[in-house]
């Protein structure tokens, strides 16, 4: 039996195509797409740490899809998607922040499909968001 695709992979494909097509800024562009799309995803089901990867997982992988499908590289499009993933889980509330580690490591993990470039800007940006996360989590404690 076939998986039926997920909600956020075909959104996020559909809108980087469609950003692409019109010529936007491609890196700011699929960060506020993969924000949005994440943050409506968490907002709308049990936060749990599995739901968080799952939707960090197929955000990125729609990312990369919609930028093979419009076939531009796809090493900006994914570092826009993973401050996209890593934005809109903050953002989805006190316990997704809590989980937005996994969530910066399951984009990292799903980064690999577009290659090693992709994986070094990809995990760029989670090193820097888990330095700011380890920071926040220790003021928190104060």
């Amino acid at each position: 039996m076939e998986e039926k695709e997920s909600e956020v992979i075909r959104t996020v494909r559909e809108a980087v195509v469609k950003a692409i097509e019109k010529g936007e800024d491609i890196k700011e562009k699929i960060g506020e797409i993969a924000r949005d799309a994440v943050k409506k995803a968490l907002e709308e089901a049990e936060v749990t740490r599995e739901r968080v990867e799952s939707v960090a997982k197929d955000a990125m992988k729609g990312a990369i899809e919609g930028a093979r499908k419009a076939k531009v590289d796809a090493v900006e499009v994914t570092k826009g998607a993973a401050e996209g993933i890593i934005e809109g889980t903050k953002q989805a509330g006190v316990k997704a922040a809590d989980l937005a580690e996994h969530a910066a490591e399951a984009a990292l993990d799903t980064a690999k499909e577009a290659g090693d470039k992709a994986v070094e800007v990809v995990r760029g940006v989670v090193k820097g968001f888990l330095e700011a996360v380890k920071e926040v989590l220790e003021n928190n404690k104060e």
